[in-house]
């Protein structure tokens, strides 16, 4: 019987080299770690939400009276002007649509439609005479 002398503690240590097992084991982990942190990459910043909302704003000017509709299609805002611009602010997401009504109540008269984004930077403008009652429905995409 060989090796009847030494202990168990002893076999263990001859037969694994705990040093060697533990700087080859945190070797790993380091490693692992190291790929892990690199592979998540960088975190997406979220969106600013300054960007994505904003106030724009509407002018319509009117020679005579005109009835206006303005707004998405399910909540319109709706005004009377008389010989005058009337300035309209609404609040909008990014890419929104909105819808315009424009009706001249009394004989054929001017009409001009601005449309100015967040920025206040004029992103539609149109003229036209139009009859009484003939109503000028414009769809504007507000960016």
């Amino acid at each position: 019987m060989r090796n009847l002398h030494l202990k168990f503690g002893e076999i263990i240590s001859n037969t694994f080299n705990f040093k060697t097992a533990k700087k080859f084991l945190f070797g790993n982990i380091v490693l692992i770690i190291i790929v892990l942190l690199s592979a998540t990459g960088c975190k997406k910043n979220a969106v600013n939400p300054d960007k994505e909302f904003g106030e724009g704003r509407l002018t319509v000017e009117c020679e005579k009276k005109c009835h206006i509709s303005y707004g998405t299609a399910g909540n319109l805002t709706e005004v009377d002007i008389e010989a005058t611009t009337g300035t309209y602010n609404f609040k909008y997401q990014r890419d929104y649509n909105l819808n315009l009504k424009v009706t001249p109540l009394v004989e054929p008269q001017k009409i001009t439609i601005n449309v100015y984004s967040r920025e206040s930077k004029q992103i539609y403008h149109n003229s036209a005479t139009k009859q009484a009652n003939q109503i000028w429905v414009s769809t504007i995409l507000v960016p």
